[in-house]
């Protein structure tokens, strides 16, 4: 790879200062992509629809995950992909709709501008969110033809086979996902999602990378529940990851860390034990030279036709480009302190609403 310029060093502030370890393994069983790998197939074992929703910003990444996921995903499916978006260049859309080239992938742009513009007006937006993050909110009712799916940030490199993740048996749980490091890391976010969200940090998932059971979804008026929530309050911290998990509390299935591994806390994992790599928050190799597990996003941007552009984005960041980020994360600590301290606070006004009583 073509060296660079050092840059400023992102590790050092704003490090997690909560020592955990997420699991292992999932809390129910093994992936049954895992049985019968010995042998040849001969014919597809079927479709799986993957979901993302991105912008301008964040497109160039998108490139990366879906050159990983080609590479390291077994050719035993087809892979039907969905960029959600409300506005995209088009000459970003052309590089990445070369991928329909490959073998099993097939991606389309859906323009839910119109379709989501009532919903997402309602909807509180903080400086580092745009409305794209709550459209994975809405796949289960905008794709009735699927009654599983996956989500999947763009900010994300798959080491593992994305099959394996599909796979798994959500049983009677809306969704799976693993718990969330950046929430884990940091002891303000913990006490925010016990105080606020009146949940169990542990089991709090990050929404980054979700396996959705988008038929329960549908059955089970999720949409209603979600529009009820809204009305009742507005979360400001964490945004449509705190509803998703206000209202499948006790209904997720615990995935392991190595299916949404974050540079952020400090339980590391080896090349062998990775499956995808999710660069949340300020924790961006395109931006730091420091980064844990970066070496694995430079190794697939090379690959892409964003390199160059990307390579870009991390020669232009500055010092102060830094330094806002350290006031927007010391901001979003404030935010969720001053939620805490809220007299009528979510879980303080409403109690448990949803999930098992």
């Amino acid at each position: 790879m073509e060296q660079t310029q050092m840059k400023p060093a992102r590790r050092g502030w704003n490090e997690a200062n909560v020592e955990i370890k997420t699991p292992a393994k999932a809390d129910r069983g093994a992936s049954k992509a895992l049985e019968n790998k010995q042998g040849v197939k001969k014919e597809k074992k079927g479709i799986i629809p993957i979901f993302f929703a991105t912008d301008n910003n964040y497109l160039p990444f998108l490139s990366i995950t879906l050159e990983s996921l080609w590479e390291n995903s077994s050719r035993e499916y087809d892979y039907e992909m969905y960029v959600l978006h409300s506005g995209i260049r088009e000459d970003y859309q052309e590089k990445i709709l070369r991928y329909n080239e490959k073998e099993g992938l097939h991606i389309s742009f859906v323009d839910v501008t119109e379709r989501l513009k009532p919903i997402l007006e309602h909807l509180h937006m903080r400086d580092y969110y745009t409305a794209t993050t709550y459209f994975r909110v809405f796949i289960a009712g905008m794709f009735p033809q699927y009654d599983k799916a996956l989500y999947l940030d763009c900010d994300t490199v798959i080491l593992g086979d994305i099959s394996e993740l599909y796979n798994y048996d959500l049983g009677n749980n809306l969704l799976g996902g693993a718990p969330c490091e950046g929430v884990n890391s940091f002891d303000v976010y913990k006490r925010y999602v016990t105080e606020v969200d009146g949940l169990n940090p542990d089991y709090f998932f990050n929404a980054g990378v979700i396996l959705m059971n988008l038929k329960a979804f549908r059955e089970e008026g999720f949409y209603e529940q979600f529009a009820d929530l809204l009305k009742k309050y507005k979360f400001s911290v964490i945004q449509d990851e705190d509803y998703l998990n206000v209202i499948c509390q006790d209904r997720v299935l615990r995935l392991p860390r190595a299916w949404n591994k974050t540079p952020v806390g400090p339980d590391k994992l080896s090349r062998e034990e990775l499956r995808l790599v999710h660069y949340i928050m300020t924790w961006k190799p395109w931006h730091y030279d420091d980064i844990p597990y970066q070496e694995y996003f430079w190794e697939y941007a090379e690959k892409t036709e964003f390199y160059e552009e990307i390579k870009g984005l991390k020669d232009a960041f500055t010092v102060a480009d830094m330094e806002k980020d350290k006031q927007g994360e010391e901001s979003l600590k404030a935010l969720a302190q001053s939620e805490i301290n809220r007299a009528d606070g979510y879980f303080k006004s409403y109690g448990k609403l949803f999930g098992r009583v």
